[in-house]
């Protein structure tokens, strides 16, 4: 599979967020790096708003839920494989709320979700699914003592102290601002 762009390649991939055994935030930036001027064009089961931000900033050319209108995504997927980037209302809408928070913040010591790395986000995600640090660092094919310190990183970033608050924290931002 050598050739993916070009004449007899891929106008564009669709990549869903969750795939069994791999995370498709780090299949999007092995693309990137393998092949950047193939489109991408993301798809979630969860809402454009909690990962499209993330998407973006990784190289995807746009990036839609599962459950938008076939319309939406047949206009996506047109836009995306003619070299252009399909962005929604609810994703404009994103980017700028995660725009007018990296503008407004003062405090470089804390800085919510937005201050996360990639590999802290991964981290992240799997905490407040409830997987133990052992269950992650196994996922994620890192020994439980690196684990152990994106969570530190993780907890000191959000400003909350243990995984419970953690789990609120979530549930709050995703209330108000929902994950990116």
């Amino acid at each position: 599979m050598e050739v993916l762009q070009g004449e007899r390649g891929l106008d564009l991939v669709l990549l869903d967020i969750a795939m069994p055994g791999r995370d498709g935030l780090d299949v999007l930036q092995n693309l990137r790096k393998r092949w950047p001027k193939l489109p991408v064009l993301m798809l979630s089961t969860y809402s454009e708003k909690q990962y499209a931000v993330r998407c973006i900033q990784l190289g995807a050319a746009g990036c839609l839920n599962k459950s938008a209108d076939p319309d939406d995504m047949v206009a996506a997927v047109r836009k995306v494989a003619a070299g252009g980037v399909y962005v929604s209302a609810l994703t404009a809408e994103a980017m700028a709320a995660a725009l007018g928070g990296k503008l407004a913040r003062s405090d470089p010591g804390v800085g919510g979700l937005d201050a996360l790395s990639h590999r802290e986000h991964q981290v992240f995600r799997l905490l407040i699914l409830g997987q133990s640090v052992s269950e992650i660092g196994a996922s994620l094919h890192l020994v439980p003592n690196t684990v152990s310190t994106y969570r530190a990183r993780i907890l000191e970033k959000t400003g909350v102290k243990n995984d419970v608050e953690l789990a609120l924290y979530a549930e709050r931002q995703m209330r108000a601002a929902p994950l990116r």
